[in-house]
């Protein structure tokens, strides 16, 4: 019988989930694109260029992206993104993906943490090659003052729930295709739920046949700062 160590309740949920998702990839073979790892960074420091799997880059003005303590515990060391007011530079944190790989099935997958106070939180993905002072993407999911998910800016159509001062897993799983790309975007962890299909809007389908990177970003003109660790990007072998 599998039993989980003594965590507090919301980590102790964020933990079987995450091991419930780790479950459900290991189905299949899998190559992995992207792999963060803040441990060897020292905190107030802006993470490595190179990654566990994959390369980092990092905008914004001094001190938006750094690595620091966990907000919440058991974990090790996550990314504090955030802007301290509305004249700061957009700041966020690209994940380049070590080799392109074309059309196929990606999931992406990340631990969020959003604080009481924190402005709109974004996760999007990229075509491969992009500059990091680029912010085009054919695919973006925001967190935004309602504590609700939207995609690609359609206030309309939000879906899910997430909890400040909580932490929780944000998975999307990526049909990279010629004719009909889609997403499923799906929240899960101890206070959080809520999923939803998307297809990818016809005029951005070519830029997804490029998917080479992923941002996890605060832009104008949202202010404060969230968390963001164990970011992943792996893609199911041919």
């Amino acid at each position: 019988m599998l039993r989980l160590p003594s965590f507090p309740a919301a980590s102790r949920s964020l933990v079987a989930a995450a091991l419930a998702s780790a479950l459900l990839l290991s189905g299949c073979a899998r190559d992995t694109l992207f792999k963060s790892n803040f441990d060897s960074t020292a905190v107030n420091q802006p993470p490595a260029a190179a990654q566990e799997v994959g390369t980092a880059r990092v905008h914004g003005g001094p001190g938006s992206v750094i690595v620091v303590d966990p907000p919440v515990a058991p974990s090790g060391k996550w990314l504090r993104i955030g802007r301290a007011n509305a004249d700061t530079p957009v700041a966020g944190f690209q994940g380049v993906f070590s080799e392109f790989r074309g059309d196929g099935d990606y999931t992406f997958s990340a631990n969020l943490f959003m604080p009481t106070g924190a402005g709109v939180a974004t996760v999007q993905f990229e075509p491969t090659g992009q500059p990091v002072d680029t912010l085009t993407s054919f695919l973006h999911v925001d967190f935004t003052t309602d504590n609700r998910v939207r995609i690609d800016d359609d206030d309309a159509g939000k879906f899910g729930a997430f909890q400040r001062d909580q932490p929780f897993i944000l998975q999307v799983t990526l049909n990279i295709n010629a004719t009909s790309p889609s997403a499923r975007i799906v929240l899960s962890g101890a206070t959080a739920s809520g999923q939803k299909d998307h297809a990818i809007a016809a005029p951005f389908r070519s830029m997804a046949r490029q998917f080479g990177a992923i941002r996890v970003w605060m832009g104008f003109p949202h202010t404060g700062a969230f968390n963001a660790t164990n970011i992943v990007v792996t893609r199911r072998r041919d």
